[in-house]
C-alpha cells in the first residue's frame, strides 16, 4: 500500500504532533482515552466528509496519506474476568502503538500502528465506521459497515518531517493495513517484510517494517552495501528509545510482532532473516 504527500491542515495532521511529543519525551503510547476521543470526534465530525474521502482512496489501493498517532494514555493490560456488555465494548477507541522513532540527519521519522478490535454486531460496526472517519481512517473493505463484524482491523503508518517542523509539513503514510477475521500467525523463522522508502513515495527503500513470530528475538536487515543491522526484541512496556532497529509487541495485535528497521546509510533493503 503506498501513499502521496499530505500537508493540509485536517483532523489526521493535528494527532501527528502528539505521536512526535511523545516520542521526543520517550514516553510509551497507551489507549486513548475514551472520554477525549468521543468529545474531540464530535468537534472534528463536520470536517470528517473531506477526510474520509481521501482516506478511501488510500485503502482502496491508489496513493494518498494518512496519520496516525495517539493521545498518553495508560497501559493496563488486564482483561475483564466476563465480557463487558456491548454498549462498553469500546470498539470505537483503537489501541496504539509506537513502533519505532528515530533521525535520519536532519529527518524525523516514526512508524505506529493502531488496532481496532472486531465489531459483535452491525450496530458495533457502525460504530466503529463512525469512529475511524473521526481519525481519517477508512477500512480495507467493501464499505459496507457490516463487513466488519467479528474482523480485527490494523492500520501500520510511517511518518516523517524536518526536525523543526510544523504540524502541516509533516507526511504520514500508510505502511499496511487489514481488516481480518484471522490475524497473521507467522510462525518458527517467517518474516513479512514491507521495504519503503523513508522519507516520500519514491526513492532507495531504506526503511523496512513487518512482522515476525512472537518468540523471535532478533532480526538482521540485509541492505545493497553488504552491511546489516540487528534488530533486537524489546521486552513488553519499555521505553522507547531512538533507535535503526527494533522488534516490538504491538497492542491488540497478539499473533505477532512488529519490526522495524531504518538504514543508517543511503543502502537500500537487499532482505531480512530471523537469527534468534
Amino acid at each position: 500500500m503506498t501513499g502521496v504527500d499530505s500537508t493540509g491542515r485536517d483532523t489526521a495532521q493535528e494527532r501527528i504532533a502528539a505521536l512526535l511529543a511523545d516520542t521526543a519525551h520517550e514516553v510509551e503510547t497507551g489507549v486513548a482515552p475514551v472520554d477525549a476521543v468521543v468529545r474531540a470526534g464530535r468537534r472534528r465530525r463536520a470536517r470528517r466528509r473531506t477526510v474520509t474521502a481521501v482516506a478511501a482512496v488510500v485503502l482502496a489501493g491508489t496513493t494518498g496519506t494518512l496519520a496516525l498517532t495517539s493521545m498518553p494514555g495508560g497501559n493496563d493490560s488486564s482483561a475483564p474476568a466476563k465480557p463487558a456488555p456491548a454498549d462498553e465494548r469500546r470498539v470505537f477507541v483503537p489501541q496504539i502503538s509506537t513502533v519505532a522513532y528515530g533521525m535520519s540527519g536532519d529527518v524525523r521519522w516514526a512508524v505506529t500502528a493502531q488496532v481496532w478490535p472486531a465489531p459483535h454486531d452491525k450496530a458495533e460496526a457502525v460504530k466503529q465506521t463512525e469512529a475511524m472517519a473521526d481519525w481519517g481512517l477508512t477500512p480495507a473493505t467493501s464499505g459496507n459497515p457490516a463487513d466488519l463484524v467479528g474482523r480485527t482491523s490494523y492500520f501500520v503508518i510511517r511518518a516523517y518531517g524536518p526536525e523543526n517542523a510544523t504540524n502541516d509539513e509533516l507526511t504520514r503514510r500508510l505502511v499496511d493495513s487489514g481488516s481480518t477475521s484471522r490475524l497473521p500467525w507467522p510462525t518458527g523463522t517467517e518474516v513479512e517484510a514491507l521495504p519503503q522508502p523513508l522519507t516520500g513515495k519514491d526513492g532507495p527503500d531504506r526503511l523496512v517494517v513487518g512482522t515476525v513470530p512472537t518468540t523471535a528475538k532478533q532480526v538482521a536487515c540485509h541492505w545493497k552495501d553488504g552491511s546489516t543491522t540487528l534488530a533486537d526484541r524489546a521486552p513488553d512496556n519499555a521505553p522507547l528509545r531512538k533507535t535503526n532497529a527494533v522488534i516490538r509487541s504491538v497492542r491488540g495485535f497478539p499473533t505477532a510482532n512488529w519490526f522495524v528497521c531504518a538504514s543508517p546509510s543511503s543502502a537500500a533493503y537487499q532482505s531480512a532473516e530471523v537469527t534468534e
